[in-house]
């Protein structure tokens, strides 16, 4: 094996944001751009990871849509390589309120976002499932309940 190879193999490894950023940018200087490449794509996995981990005790209604929006964003986030705001979740909270903005997306029945969730296992932060939790408290319609529920079955049923 040569010493790129397990240079490479060392950064797909490797956990330490601190060293994946150091052979980033050495090999970036250097011109070896893929071995910096990979060290830049696991440097966000890495950190990716890490956020998406993070789950703070959100209670209220409004704390848990933004929980769900920056989980939101760190998904786009690896998906995009590199940061990423959820521009349209964000007007849609400022045009809308939280709770219009909630009930606007899960009637839509199915996005991207929610797509993005679950592939990292975080449905949690979902919409749909935020209108189950705070359903009664928030008064939501109850199209926008039973819609919630079917959305959140399917995502069952594929697992």
């Amino acid at each position: 094996m040569n010493d790129q190879q397990q240079l490479l193999d060392r950064i797909s490894q490797s956990s330490e944001p601190d060293w994946l950023v150091t052979c980033r940018d050495h090999n970036a200087k250097l011109g070896r751009r893929h071995i910096a490449d990979a060290a830049h794509r696991r440097l966000l996995d890495v950190e990716f990871r890490e956020a998406i981990s993070l789950k703070p005790n959100a209670s209220d209604f409004e704390a848990r849509i933004e929980e769900a929006v920056r989980v939101y964003e760190e998904c786009l986030k690896v998906k995009h390589g590199r940061k990423q705001a959820a521009a349209y979740t964000r007007r849609s909270i400022r045009d809308h309120g939280y709770r219009e903005a909630l009930i606007r997306t899960v009637r839509k029945k199915q996005s991207a976002g929610l797509e993005l969730l679950a592939a990292h296992d975080r449905l949690d932060c979902s919409y749909e499932q935020i209108a189950l939790d705070f359903a009664k408290s928030e008064n939501l319609p109850e199209d926008v309940i039973e819609q919630a529920g079917r959305t959140l079955e399917r995502y069952a049923a594929r697992k």
